[in-house]
């Protein structure tokens, strides 16, 4: 059940970010978050880290159109880094965001 202190989430940002062979910053921090979905729209895998450099094979793995959902349970303000094999993968971004 969502948090009825944050439900319905009053606007988001929809953006995107390239992800490079090193650890790139995806998302910087932000205490007003409420919600965030992450989904790679490349044709590889990549790691997500929360709050701390990515490293590929640990943290949160994106498949090919796998996506990563943060909410009301499991809710992270910090910054989110992002790496890849390849380099030049685009994660699309939603981050629900609280006035």
């Amino acid at each position: 059940m969502p948090d009825p202190r944050i439900w319905p989430v009053p606007s988001a940002n929809d953006t995107f970010s390239t992800v490079g062979a090193v650890s790139t910053l995806v998302l910087a921090a932000n205490p007003n978050r409420v919600d965030c979905d992450f989904v790679n729209d490349g044709n590889e895998a990549c790691y997500l880290g929360r709050g701390n450099a990515a490293v590929i094979g640990s943290g949160h793995k994106l498949v090919p159109n796998g996506s990563y959902h943060i909410g009301t349970n499991n809710l992270f303000l910090g910054a989110i880094y992002g790496i890849c094999a390849n380099g030049q993968l685009n994660i699309t971004i939603s981050e629900g965001i609280k006035p």
